[in-house]
């Protein structure tokens, strides 16, 4: 039988989201929605995908 220690319950936790990659895809989901008032789908998808790739190579 298990006991809901720290140690037992700290490895059952997924590891969290480091801070760049929250700055990464939000600021793909702004770029995203900006180009798809203005353009549509298919360039708001290329824009998202572009901002993403783009900041992840500076900022990583």
């Amino acid at each position: 039988m298990e006991t809901n220690t720290p140690e037992n319950t700290a490895a059952h936790r997924p590891e969290p989201l480091p801070q760049r990659w929250a700055i990464i895809l939000i600021g793909g989901f702004a770029a995203g929605a900006a180009v798809f008032a203005l353009a549509g789908t298919l360039a708001a998808l290329g824009a998202a995908a572009a901002t993403v790739i783009g900041l992840h190579q500076l900022i990583a």
